[in-house]
């Protein structure tokens, strides 16, 4: 892969986890429609979410691990056509949706679409950690988050178009972006050549997990609480976000989009910014971690004060301002304990609590919705309790001064 251009590379490899994004962030401002439309509960048309997002989450490691094991491009183009048999199943139950049983096929293609995005989510930062290296990895990591992110601002965006004509046409947009990256995954981008015959066995692989959390898991529970929590809490938010701009009525389903992609929008500005200052130094990790934590937790708390729309809207952009500070230092982090031989199926655990947190947030604050005080004073919690962790990880912390540099496995 070395002999391929990087940005070839680097766009390719950016449209993997834009997959995944598009296929939870296009569906929610649809979820209202969808569900006047099929006769659903609130809580059945938070399934349209999670029927995605578990399987992907759960198939996450499984395709990391085969990344290691068999190449990365392999992977992605097995997978990608899940995704594409999921669209057609998913969209032809749309055609028959007042046919008994219609949205239980819609899950079931939904399934099928979660099981190919978990096959070639893992793929991305396991491709970027093989190719590059130091500030440049740490900037190409970044760029992948700015994919990430801005699959998320575009995909409410364009689940507002979609509303103008009939949401059926969301799983046609799906198909038609995952063949594209088939596309371009299977021209553009050259498996890497393995100097080594693959011989480890699945115990050595376990014998290596082991010890790289033992030797860093003050800097492993952090990155993945941090990563757990923070898509927990911002999808359910924009799932509440929703069905507030749906009950509210104020605006066109374009502008609804609109507003559900700003703090997305900021999520990727401020992922994007602060990769490219954290410089492979970790006393910056660090910071970012304190900094966007004490903003995700002041967001959070903004929303217990008042309710209206507009200070919702503000409280969620502040809260996205803090985890965009928080994604990029998690990343690098994980990037400089892992070795290469283990970077698949590392990254692919970490993307598996990030899309577990994604799949549970819209689920979880379904049910909650009812009580939408206690939902609040509940978000508060996690986001506190992921603050503590960092506490009792750490020994030191780099406020006012730098903490000494160590080699991340003692800090």
């Amino acid at each position: 892969m070395k002999d391929a251009r990087p940005s070839y590379i680097l766009f390719f490899i950016g449209l993997l986890p834009l997959i995944m994004v598009i296929g939870n962030s296009m569906f929610i401002p649809l979820l209202p429609q969808m569900q006047a439309d099929l006769g659903i509960t609130t809580v059945e048309s938070g399934w349209l979410l999670t029927s995605f997002s578990i399987p992907a989450a759960l198939l996450v490691p499984v395709g990391g691990f085969l990344s290691d094991r068999f190449g990365r491009k392999k992977v992605a183009l097995l997978a990608l056509p899940l995704i594409m048999i999921g669209c057609v199943i998913a969209a032809i139950s749309a055609m028959v949706m007042h046919i008994e049983g219609a949205f239980q096929w819609m899950l079931v293609g939904r399934v099928f679409q979660g099981i190919g995005a978990g096959g070639v989510t893992p793929l991305a930062m396991a491709f970027i950690s093989d190719v590059f290296e130091g500030e440049q990895r740490n900037r190409a990591l970044g760029t992948v988050e700015v994919f990430n992110g801005a699959g998320k601002v575009i995909s409410p965006i364009i689940g507002g178009f979609v509303l103008l004509f009939s949401w059926n046409y969301s799983f046609v947009i799906y198909l038609a972006v995952s063949l594209f990256a088939f596309l371009g995954v299977s021209i553009f981008i050259k498996p890497r050549q393995r100097a080594n015959k693959i011989n480890d066995k699945r115990s050595g692989t376990l014998v290596r997990l082991k010890e790289l959390f033992r030797d860093h898991w003050r800097w492993l529970t952090p990155i993945c609480t941090s990563g757990f929590i923070g898509m927990f809490l911002l999808f359910g938010y924009l799932f509440y976000l929703a069905y507030l701009l749906e009950v509210n009525g104020f605006f066109s389903s374009i502008v609804d989009g609109g507003i559900l992609a700003l703090p997305l929008l900021l999520l990727t500005v401020l992922s994007y910014g602060t990769a490219r200052k954290l410089k492979g130094n970790e006393n910056n990790y660090k910071r970012a971690f304190i900094y966007g934590g004490a903003l995700m937790a002041t967001g959070t708390c903004m929303m217990i004060i008042l309710s209206s729309l507009s200070w919702f809207i503000l409280s969620l952009s502040l809260y996205s301002i803090g985890l965009g500070m928080v994604l990029p230092a998690a990343n690098s982090a994980l990037a400089s304990i892992v070795s290469q031989q283990d970077r698949g199926t590392i990254f692919s655990l970490y993307s598996m609590l990030r899309f577990l947190g994604v799949a549970l947030g819209p689920l979880l604050f379904g049910y909650w919705i009812s009580n939408v005080e206690q939902m609040l004073f509940t978000s508060f919690f996690f986001v506190t309790v992921n603050i503590l962790i960092w506490l009792v990880s750490w020994k030191c912390f780099p406020l006012g001064h730098d903490c000494p540099v160590t080699d991340l496995s003692r800090i």
